[in-house]
């Protein structure tokens, strides 16, 4: 075989080698590419179905409160009303100073209970919650934990308040229902103070108590204390949520979100 074949020879199985390249490349780049596609499909049906349970759980949840606050408010608190109404007449007919005495405490606390089922069932119900807004309802927690638990409660709002939606508002809140609830219980504070920090591209909101603290690296082991329920809902309104706790030295936890992105999981 002389040069002349020999080179054109060369040159097609050159060129076979190149496009059997091309091809293998082509063909590893389509299924890496499938590959890819099928990873992020499987993630996606992964994060609905995680956000479908999530937001069925927070969705039964919300109706569990709305049906407790509406047991509270048209049936306990009726009873006690007509208690106290027999109270008082047994009042009215009492002729031995002590017993008249003795009546005017029970009425009074009689009237207590019914203010502090009046507010626990504004608190737990969730249109109450969205129709009076976020710092106003917060407020009113604060006084009633004030007046009930002896506990100094302060809040402090910096900036002025960007509109979020009253459905964020409403998880916000139950984040700090959540954060009170947990301090009193646990962390036996005498004092309980919040920070809304609004600005144009961050809402903020700062919960401190002086408790007695916990080991933060412990944190998502307690779920028993709350803090899962008031992770998922940081996550189901697009918000971060970090837990700063040490023994004996209190604890804060800080919500933080983009008031722009008005979304919720869905």
């Amino acid at each position: 075989m002389n040069d002349q074949n020999i080179i054109p020879l060369f040159v097609a199985g050159s060129l076979m080698i190149t496009l059997f390249a091309f091809f293998l490349i082509a063909y590893l780049l389509v299924q890496k590419r499938k590959q890819n596609l099928y990873q992020l499909e499987k993630r996606q049906m992964i994060f609905d179905h995680q956000n479908n349970v999530l937001r069925t759980k927070i969705e039964e949840q919300e109706n569990t409160m709305d049906q407790i606050s509406k047991e509270l408010h048209d049936n306990i608190k009726s009873v006690l009303g007509f208690a106290q109404m027999s109270m008082y007449n047994i009042a009215d007919m009492a002729t031995n100073p002590e017993q008249a005495v003795l009546l005017e405490k029970t009425n009074g606390i009689i009237s207590q209970v019914i203010d502090e089922l009046h507010n626990i069932s504004h608190s737990l119900n969730s249109n109450f919650v969205k129709n009076i807004g976020l710092v106003d309802t917060i407020s009113k927690e604060l006084e009633n934990i004030r007046l009930s638990k002896n506990i100094v409660c302060t809040i402090n709002v910096k900036g002025d308040a960007v509109n979020l939606s009253s459905e964020k508002e409403l998880h916000i809140f139950r984040i700090a229902q959540e954060a009170i609830q947990n301090s009193i219980k646990h962390a036996k504070p005498t004092n309980i103070n919040f920070e809304l920090s609004y600005s144009k591209d961050l809402f903020s909101m700062k919960i401190s108590d002086n408790g007695v603290g916990f080991d933060k690296n412990r944190v998502y082991a307690m779920n028993g204390l709350g803090f899962l329920n008031m992770f998922q809902r940081a996550r189901y309104i697009h918000g971060s949520l970090e837990v700063d706790s040490a023994p004996s030295k209190g604890t804060t936890i800080t919500l933080s979100l983009n008031p722009n992105n008005n979304g919720i999981n869905n």
